[in-house]
């Protein structure tokens, strides 16, 4: 039932963010390490960081997860805001974080864990990729160790209601708003 358990949450891991999940060989906790894009002269949407999960309770200690960019010019990895721990950047390829907290499972998984986030500049190239090699260790644990793809694309895709056109089209609302207030009122006129 376990190793059923564990691999219905590998496969979901792959559906959902395409990431190749990769485990513990002797411990409780497995990883999930997502691919990503990021536009030329911009950030990607979300960072970079492992998928930590346990289908049983576990705590860890002494964590650690290293990053290491290869194969891409123009492209950077620097510690992500939104991660806590404590980083150093030794380079503008290679990152590590650790968390002095610990990390405690109980059955759940943890997203983005001590996440990176991935720049490009303008002299990245579109359709180039590279890779990020994530080690994730801890105290008594077997270091688990994934490779993300990172892809470099032409310009940052915006949804479909954010970004530059959400004042477009912002715009274009309050003029078919104005319009059909002022149709309205000409049709109401009396003698019409």
């Amino acid at each position: 039932m376990r190793c059923r358990s564990v691999l219905a949450v590998a496969a979901v891991l792959v559906l959902v963010g395409g990431a190749a999940p990769a485990f513990a060989a002797d411990g409780p906790v497995s990883a999930a390490f997502p691919d990503i894009e990021v536009p030329v002269g911009g950030s990607s949407i979300d960072p970079l960081g492992p998928s930590l999960w346990s289908i049983e309770e576990a705590t860890l200690t002494g964590v650690q997860v290293a990053y290491r960019l290869t194969g891409l010019t123009g492209v950077r990895i620097t510690p992500s805001e939104q991660g806590g721990g404590d980083c150093t950047t030794p380079s503008s390829t290679r990152v590590t974080c650790t968390d002095p907290r610990g990390l405690t499972f109980e059955g759940e998984t943890v997203e983005l864990y001590l996440p990176v986030d991935v720049t490009a500049d303008r002299t990245a190239e579109p359709g180039d990729t590279g890779k990020v090699t994530i080690t994730v260790s801890a105290d008594g644990l077997t270091p688990i160790t994934g490779v993300s793809t990172i892809r470099v694309t032409g310009k940052r895709q915006n949804l479909p209601v954010t970004g530059p056109a959400t004042a477009w089209l912002g715009l274009l609302l309050l003029a078919a708003g104005a319009v059909l207030l002022v149709s309205g009122r000409v049709l109401r006129r009396p003698g019409r």
